[in-house]
C-alpha cells in the first residue's frame, strides 16, 4: 500500500487523463520593445504591473501549492491559481493545459530527479555506504527546496488514475533501489544484519518527512540539514567497526552534479 506521507500526497479526488502540453516561450526576434529586451521573463502577460518572476511555470507551481494547502486541490480554482502567480487565467493554460496537469508536473519534478540520482549513483565507482549517503542527501535537498511540502496529507487520492499508478510504481522504484543497495552492502560487510525492506521504507520515510521540520527558506541550511540527516541516517545501518567519518571522506572525493 502506498504510504500517503509521501512525495505522492498531492493527488485530486478526480483527475483527468489528458496528456500533458509542454509550450516554450519564444520571443518574437524583432520585438524590441517586448518582455526580452527590458530583462523580464518570456511568456504570456501578466494580470498586475507587479515585477514579474524569472519563472512563471515556478510562479504557478508554487501558488498552487499554497492554494492547495488552503482549499484543498478541489477547492482551489484555476481562476485562483493564476490570480495568486501573477497571470490572467488564459495565461496559465501557455503552461499547463488544466488543474491536474498542476499537479502530476508537482509529482514529476520531484521524482524525476530522484530516479536519476540513483541512476547516477548507481554506476558510479563507489561503496554502498557512500551510495546510500549521497542519495539520502540528495533527497533531502530535492524535498526540502521545493516550493511545496510533499508530506502534506490528503484523504482523497485517486489512485485508479493511469498516471497516478505510473507514479506509485516510480516510488516502489525509489524503494528497491535502498533495499538493493541495503542488501549488497550487508553481502560487503558495510551494513548490520537487517530486514533490507523495512529499513528501505525507514529511509525513504526519514527523507521525506525532512520537509515538515526543516528550515526550507535558506540554501544554505537546506544543505546542512541534509548532510545532517544523511550522516545519522547511514551512521545507523553502519556495521561494527564502520565509520561514518571514512564514508563521508570517500563523498567528499565524489564531485556534485
Amino acid at each position: 500500500m502506498l504510504n500517503r506521507r509521501c512525495r505522492l500526497c498531492y493527488l485530486a479526488p478526480r483527475f483527468g487523463r489528458r496528456k500533458p502540453t509542454w509550450k516554450s516561450t519564444v520571443a518574437k526576434s524583432d520585438d524590441k520593445s517586448g518582455p526580452a529586451s527590458r530583462g523580464r521573463a518570456v511568456g504570456r502577460p501578466r494580470a498586475s504591473a507587479a515585477p514579474a518572476s524569472a519563472d512563471a511555470r515556478a510562479d504557478i507551481i508554487a501558488a498552487a501549492a499554497k492554494l492547495f494547502r488552503l482549499h484543498g486541490i478541489a477547492g482551489a480554482s484555476v481562476r485562483e491559481i493564476a490570480a495568486d502567480a501573477g497571470l490572467k487565467k488564459a495565461s496559465l493554460y501557455y503552461y499547463f493545459t488544466s488543474k491536474d496537469e498542476i499537479v502530476y508536473a508537482m509529482i514529476e519534478d520531484v521524482l524525476g530527479p530522484a530516479l536519476a540520482t540513483q541512476k547516477k549513483l548507481g554506476m558510479a565507482p563507489l561503496s554502498e555506504a557512500a551510495r546510500l549517503f549521497l542519495y539520502l542527501r540528495a533527497d533531502i535537498e530535492l524535498l526540502c527546496a521545493a516550493s511545496y511540502d510533499c508530506t502534506w496529507l490528503l484523504n482523497h487520492g485517486d489512485l485508479g488514475d493511469a498516471r497516478m499508478k505510473a507514479y506509485a510504481r516510480q516510488r516502489k522504484k525509489l524503494v528497491s533501489w535502498l533495499v538493493a543497495r541495503l542488501k549488497e552492502g550487508m553481502a560487503k560487510g558495510e551494513f548490520a544484519p537487517c530486514d533490507a525492506t523495512t529499513a528501505a521504507q525507514a529511509l525513504l520515510a526519514a527523507t521525506e518527512y525532512s520537509v515538515t521540520w526543516a528550515e526550507r527558506h535558506d540554501r544554505g541550511r537546506i544543505a546542512a540539514t541534509a548532510a545532517e540527516v544523511a550522516t545519522l541516517l547511514t551512521r545507523g545501518v553502519l556495521a561494527g567497526g564502520r565509520s561514518v567519518e571514512a564514508v563521508k571522506a570517500e563523498v567528499a572525493a565524489f564531485p556534485r552534479s
